[in-house]
């Protein structure tokens, strides 16, 4: 059978969007999501700090949302890369430049944060609006951001991932008592669903790496390596970093001091806590007492204070642990229903939290 030629090409012209369509999802999909978030960041309006200050409050919970907030900003570019860039199926790969070793920059991390700000904001905006699915699916756009700030194996990427995460949770926490059954179910699924979040052990053990380049760097390029590490030149005639054996001795003591850092992080839960604790206090005894030892330099100044690091993981993972629970009970969440939980229902402020039993953590729900 013959087509006219006219015939074939309005088939081919009411075909075309969605063919255009169709073409873009896949090729968003493999797209580096990376390029994406910083095609974001190039449509992002500008703010004022004012403005910024409270949009951070806003998503962090610390202000009521109100609608004329956000009124005056255009955010429909920015989240339209934010959602092609959360549904890629290619590794987030943020090309930052690894060769200059400590003195390398995360300019990602920032923008990240400030994603995870306005997305929040965003959902705030629909739950207000009572649109539910839009605001949760705002929320599971969040969930991947903080995902993709800490993909990079370090631990301020760690730290960023951690907070990004547990503000999305107070997020929804904040709102999931209103939601029927039917969408606390969708959203506890697809939660489920997410990738893993990076974990602390992980990042910590990323720091051999800066310190092996670091050592590396210091016995090839003696002043660049010591700008790196913020080190000032030398007054005297004898410094200890420009004696190879001295540096192999501070690099061998840090080495040392981070194998029983990564041994307490590997355990888990309260005895985990308990000997991280112990480890920083031997640490700072053992500094304090051999302040002036040479090979302790490098530890002093560059290991880091997991303590922090430790409290931020456990709050993340309690926080989870219990968003999940609000989402199974509901409106109907009660003690007797958290019975064997880390966790408790409690009155405060006029509503209900849910607070750790171990942790200084609590979440806001409402009831």
């Amino acid at each position: 059978m013959k087509y006219p030629i006219k015939s074939i090409i309005l088939v081919i012209l009411c075909c075309a969007p969605s063919l255009l369509r169709a073409a873009e999802v896949r090729s968003s999909r493999n797209t580096n999501p990376a390029l994406l978030y910083w095609q974001a960041a190039a449509e992002l309006p500008p703010l004022s700090e004012a403005q910024a200050r409270q949009l951070r409050e806003i998503a962090d919970g610390k202000i009521p949302f109100k609608a004329e907030i956000i009124e005056e900003f255009d955010f429909e570019q920015p989240v339209k890369f934010l959602r092609k860039a959360v549904v890629s199926e290619a590794p987030c790969e943020w090309g930052l430049a690894w060769e200059e070793g400590v003195a390398m920059t995360t300019p990602h991390l920032a923008k990240m944060r400030e994603f995870s700000t306005i997305v929040l904001v965003l959902a705030e905006a629909k739950f207000a609006k009572g649109e539910v699915a839009g605001g949760i699916d705002l929320l599971l756009v969040a969930h991947h951001i903080a995902r993709d700030a800490g993909v990079t194996p370090f631990l301020i990427s760690n730290i960023i991932q951690n907070v990004l995460e547990r503000r999305t949770i107070e997020t929804a926490a904040r709102h999931c008592m209103s939601w029927d059954a039917e969408m606390r179910g969708d959203y506890a699924r697809r939660q489920s669903e997410l990738p893993g979040l990076s974990s602390l052990p992980q990042a910590f053990a990323w720091e051999l790496a800066w310190i092996d380049a670091w050592e590396k760097e210091l016995l090839e390029d003696f002043d660049q390596a010591r700008e790196k590490l913020g080190l000032a030149a030398s007054s005297t005639e004898s410094d200890p970093f420009e004696d190879p054996k001295l540096v192999h001795e501070m690099t061998d003591s840090y080495r040392k001091v981070h194998a029983k850092g990564m041994a307490a992080l590997k355990l888990k839960g309260k005895a985990r806590r308990v000997a991280v604790a112990e480890f920083e206090e031997n640490m700072t005894a053992d500094l304090t007492a051999n302040k002036k030892l040479t090979r302790n330099i490098l530890v002093a100044l560059a290991m880091p204070t997991l303590n922090k690091m430790v409290r931020g993981e456990d709050q993340t993972s309690i926080a989870r642990a219990m968003l999940k629970s609000a989402l199974k009970h509901g409106p109907e969440i009660s003690e007797k229903g958290l019975e064997g939980q880390p966790f408790k229902l409690v009155r405060k402020d006029g509503g209900w939290e849910l607070e750790s039993k171990e942790l200084e953590f609590s979440l806001k729900i409402r009831k």
